[in-house]
């Protein structure tokens, strides 16, 4: 007898137990038919490719889709923090159409007030129309305003203050007489690679109009010094570790510079180096006219620096030379801590702001991958196989120098020939490695942070990061090295996410993305815990020692 009740007790607890799910489900089905979803089947729209797709379609997200201001927002990569989410995935797709390859129809260079032969100069190169970023850019920087250019990565950012630059240079170069090393331009960058690809499209540009340029990069010996050429020179494109050491001793002027401009602005401006960069601003021509003051105020203002180095805007003397300086500040983020760095030698509200509309934004297919550290080897093969058997290049992005190196000995096992490029490797190893990767004679290239900034690379197609970055400007970065001017149109990133720190900022942009919002400038390093490290940003920076290339067409000149 009590067998009997004690079984229909058990039936009882299933009864409920049903119902109750039953009831969960259409509470479920409530919540979404108030948000016009009424299930899961009906999300799935093949007419059209959702924003995000997710391994489960109730969670996609569409274009005009929204989310009131207190709703709370379903993320895919909600539940990436247990262990139990290995395996999941996601797809970013670009919200904007990329257009880099469509000119403005309307305006054209001829509307600027340019040399003639800086127009055949753009003829012979071909140069035929400017590109959006450049018809906002170049009258700004041509009236001597100082400017902010912020525009996403390989949209013709170079073009758009080399231009206007050297046409200066032009105007200036005959109503000066200058000492040797003295130049009139100034392009300083946070590595020796970006340093060689500005470099070679300002001698492009410039050499054929008459103005002379040097590239000077780091990473030969220290004796060079004495040996540098004293020669006349008008613009100078250099990293910044090496021309300010070169300043420090002399070899270089910078008291005849009228415009300089800080590419990649956002890491010359790191905490790391904030006091070197105040110190070789200072070094720049002060706005005041000191010889109007008199000595003793002169040396007043040398002595406490209270003179403002860079002018609101340029202002002309009697002979049409600027008496002060021209700061342009580029980068494919928008450069924080300028009032840090900056406040005592520009004043931030003459800083006028370019910025791209697509500045920040996903502008090529991204996948996230939620893997653990034990199944990244194993995915990397997997990634990396189908693309060497087409030819397709790939670049893999790694957080440290030791997993750089690990990912290309790794590869070399498997038979997968690949080369690496990181801050620890000494020039003599790096020369010519990039070479044979843009020349595709190797497709596999794994590198750090300091390949996301200044290579060339608009024959790629895929980015894998194999390591998530913790800041997401590098992050941008990475990204930006595919989808440029010229690029194929079938380009893609996939990222591998792993850690709790990668996993957040995963999050992050994500909700950004379901927002309708750009992706979020945030450094996890800093709101993380206390594990985790500030990497060195001394692997951007060349202070070791010289190297002018004289050579463009020379592969051994290049320093990578």
């Amino acid at each position: 007898m009590l067998f009997r009740f004690c079984n229909l007790c058990h039936r009882d607890i299933n009864v409920w137990i049903v119902n109750l799910r039953k009831y969960g489900k259409r509470v479920t089905a409530t919540r979404l038919k108030k948000r016009g979803v009424k299930n899961e089947t009906q999300i799935i729209d093949k007419t059209k490719t959702p924003i995000i797709a997710c391994k489960r379609p109730i969670l996609n997200f569409y274009k005009g889709q929204t989310y009131s201001k207190f709703e709370t927002i379903p993320l895919a990569s909600k539940g990436w923090l247990h262990s139990k989410a290995k395996g999941d995935s996601f797809i970013i797709y670009p919200e904007m159409e990329q257009q880099y390859d469509q000119t403005i129809p309307e305006p054209n260079f001829e509307n600027y007030s340019l040399h003639s032969s800086l127009y055949d100069r753009l003829e012979d190169l071909g140069y035929s129309k400017p590109l959006q970023i450049q018809e906002q850019a170049i009258p700004k920087i041509l009236n001597g305003q100082n400017t902010v250019l912020a525009a996403e990565t390989g949209c013709g950012k170079t073009l758009a203050y080399l231009l206007p630059l050297i046409n200066q240079i032009l105007d200036w170069k005959p109503l000066c007489e200058r000492r040797f090393n003295s130049p009139l331009g100034l392009i300083v960058t946070p590595t020796r690679e970006l340093a060689v690809q500005i470099g070679i499209e300002a001698k492009r540009l410039a050499n054929a109009v008459g103005i002379s340029t040097k590239i000077i990069t780091g990473g030969r010996t220290k004796r060079m010094v004495s040996s540098l050429p004293m020669d006349d020179v008008d613009l100078v494109v250099a990293s910044f570790g090496v021309i300010s050491k070169l300043t420090t001793m002399k070899v270089y002027k910078l008291d005849k510079v009228k415009h300089i401009v800080l590419d990649e602005a956002d890491a010359l401006f790191h905490e790391t180096f904030e006091d070197k960069v105040k110190v070789f601003m200072h070094r720049l021509p002060v706005r005041i006219d000191l010889i109007l003051l008199g000595n003793f105020m002169e040396e007043v203002l040398n002595n406490f620096f209270i003179a403002i180095q860079i002018g609101y805007q340029q202002v002309l003397d009697e002979r049409g030379m600027p008496k002060n300086t021209q700061l342009t500040l580029v980068s494919a983020t928008m450069p924080q801590r300028i009032s840090q760095v900056l406040g005592d030698i520009v004043d931030v509200n003459s800083l006028i702001e370019v910025v791209s509309e697509k500045l920040h934004h996903i502008l090529v297919p991204q996948k996230f991958m939620r893997l653990g550290p034990s199944q990244k080897p194993a995915e990397l093969l997997k990634y990396v196989k189908p693309k060497i058997k087409s030819k397709e290049q790939v670049i893999i992005f790694s957080n440290e120098n030791a997993t750089c190196d690990w990912i290309s000995m790794f590869l070399h096992e498997c038979n997968i020939d690949n080369i690496h490029l990181n801050g620890a490797l000494p020039l003599s190893i790096r020369q010519g490695k990039y070479a044979a990767f843009k020349s595709r004679k190797i497709n596999v290239l794994s590198t750090t942070n300091i390949g996301s900034r200044g290579l060339d690379t608009f024959m790629v197609r895929h980015i894998l990061n194999y390591d998530f970055p913790l800041n997401s400007a590098d992050y941008i970065h990475r990204c930006g090295r595919i989808g440029r001017v010229g690029s194929p149109k079938d380009c893609r990133v996939t990222n591998f996410i792993s850690h709790s720190l990668e996993i957040q900022l995963v999050q992050k942009i994500e909700r950004a993305i379901r927002r309708g919002r750009s992706i979020p400038i945030i450094n996890m390093m800093k709101q993380g815990s206390e594990q985790e490290s500030e990497p060195n940003p001394a692997e951007f920076f060349d202070e070791t020692s010289q190297h002018i290339i004289e050579d463009i067409n020379e592969e051994n000149s290049i320093p990578y």
